[in-house]
């Protein structure tokens, strides 16, 4: 019997790769797609699938979001969150909220379905670059980073690699005014002052915490 899948993306391409790789497996049937948070919380709810794969960043709500409301919901279905960042929070997050697998968007056509085959078997799948994340503790990182949400974090993560507000505006998919209210927030959650660049330098003096 087939895996029922939904998957969720607000990038186009990623999502049709993804479609279509349900598709066309024998393994999976491909039961419906979103282009965002809110969407996907409200098809899940009513197609109550085996397996949803869900972008962590996505509009309205973040697939974290969504994964968490469901399962505090107990609904039968099982998550698999995919994201372009290796980034210990989000995984640590996911893991507390009952998500079942957790891979990269670098991940290959195999590995995604390897992932889905297992998740919907009741085991955990987790992308092998993180699998040390099970292993290691980092009370500094998550006392900094608890202050703040999803996409705060991977602003400031983009940040720490020197992206200017109009680039970080063009990798997440959103506006350049939607960042500059983030850098703000950013900055008030760390308590850092009015300076120039002080966000700039806090996240490049701190980017061993983001890795």
């Amino acid at each position: 019997m087939s895996i029922s899948v939904f998957n969720a993306d607000d990038h186009p391409i990623l999502r049709k790769g993804v479609t279509d790789l349900l598709k066309e497996s024998e393994e999976t049937k491909w039961v419906g797609s979103a282009a965002d948070g809110k969407n996907a919380l409200e098809k899940i709810r009513a197609l109550q699938p085996d397996v949803a794969v869900l972008d962590i960043e996505m509009p309205h709500l973040t697939g974290l979001e969504v994964a968490k409301t469901l399962i505090a919901e107990g609904i039968r279905t099982r998550f698999v969150l995919l994201t372009l960042f290796k980034d210990e929070h989000f995984f640590k997050n996911a893991l507390k909220v009952g998500v079942m697998g957790y891979l990269l968007k670098e991940s290959s056509e195999q590995e995604i379905l390897d992932c889905i085959r297992s998740v919907a078997s009741g085991k955990a799948y987790v992308n092998p670059s993180l699998t040390h994340y099970l292993l290691t503790q980092s009370p500094k990182k998550d006392d900094a980073l608890d202050k703040l949400t999803e996409h705060e974090v991977n602003i400031l993560k983009l940040i720490a690699r020197q992206k200017t507000t109009a680039e970080i505006a063009d990798m997440l998919f959103i506006s350049p005014k939607t960042v500059s209210n983030h850098r703000s927030n950013i900055s008030k959650k760390l308590e850092l002052g009015g300076g120039q660049n002080a966000l700039l330098k806090w996240a490049i003096e701190h980017r061993e915490l983001l890795n």
